[in-house]
């Protein structure tokens, strides 16, 4: 049975994947870097040393599935662009085209944004090829996208982005401010569940962009005011967001004969996937997402890439 790598080094995960011929996951695995505790993140040096010393522990635990290899899938840089740059996804790729020369197989290079996208065309391969539009929402990105194909390869232009900071940024922002560990989403999802219904957070008048940075500095005040408890404050944050999704997905002329798929850190939050899966069926507009745990950065997009690839 042939068998398809994935590797992926993102901003704060370390992550490989095996994907299979027969069109199964055969195993993954990730690390998800270490930041200092009151800390909101990394410099791109340190997500070096960490993604250097990850890896070959991540490999190792996969290496009963790398005996068939035949292609290797990889994120060799944030977005398929000129200027897309950062240095953490070097390690991915050197890694990649290292083991590539040991084994004689081809390596696919994928941006870390076609990775997403493609963890969630692997639970519907029929999209392969086809447009769709894409909300890659996590820690650094906040975008709607437009998503045609050039031969094999996505085409991938924006139709909306952040005027600041992301819904990831002002979730891990604040998260950091009411005593969570970053990255923050999973305990801030946990915590707005008792939340009661009694924080509402005043909706940004930015027209066609999305804008969290206003927001943040409102929720900051309230938290050094000591007025709110945590978990209402959670609770408005994530129905801040899931306004602003609907303001500017419900405004915005999509074509609804195109699926939509929505990926990323953020899209892993039930409430938020809820919201937009909510937000496009009023618009008829059929929504797709990858599983939960392949919404956050993973390379199980790269490993089943690879495998397209090849097929093709």
């Amino acid at each position: 049975m042939a068998r398809f790598l994935g590797i992926d080094t993102s901003c704060y995960t370390t992550s490989a994947a095996v994907y299979d011929s027969s069109g199964e996951l055969a195993g993954e695995e990730r690390i998800v870097l270490s930041v200092k505790e009151g800390n909101r993140g990394l410099s791109q040096s340190q997500m070096v040393f960490q993604h250097t010393k990850n890896l070959p522990v991540i490999l190792q635990k996969l290496s009963p599935l790398l005996q068939d290899i035949k292609g290797i899938g990889v994120s060799s840089f944030p977005r398929r662009r000129a200027d897309s740059y950062m240095p953490a996804f070097l390690v991915g790729k050197g890694a990649a085209f290292s083991l590539a020369a040991v084994l004689h197989v081809p390596v696919f290079e994928f941006s870390h944004q076609e990775n997403h996208a493609m963890a969630a065309l692997r639970k519907e391969p029929s999209l392969w090829g086809k447009p769709f539009y894409m909300m890659h929402m996590s820690g650094g990105t906040q975008d709607v996208l437009s998503c045609t194909w050039e031969g094999e390869f996505m085409e991938i232009k924006t139709l909306m982005d952040s005027r600041d900071i992301t819904a990831g940024q002002f979730i891990d922002r604040i998260g950091v401010a009411l005593g969570l560990h970053f990255p923050c989403g999973k305990e801030l999802e946990k915590l707005a569940l008792d939340g009661r219904h009694i924080y509402h957070i005043p909706r940004s008048s930015v027209k066609g962009s999305f804008s969290f940075s206003g927001p943040e500095t409102k929720v900051q005040r309230d938290i050094a005011s000591g007025q709110y408890n945590k978990e209402d404050i959670a609770e408005g944050v994530l129905e801040h967001i899931g306004k602003a999704l609907d303001k500017e997905l419900t405004a915005y002329p999509f074509k609804n004969d195109r699926p939509f798929i929505a990926v990323g850190g953020v899209m892993s939050n039930r409430y938020l996937r809820n919201r937009v899966e909510e937000i496009l069926g009023k618009k008829g507009i059929k929504a797709y997402f990858a599983d939960i745990t392949a919404s956050s950065d993973n390379a199980t997009g790269n490993a089943f890439g690879a495998y397209m690839l090849a097929e093709a």
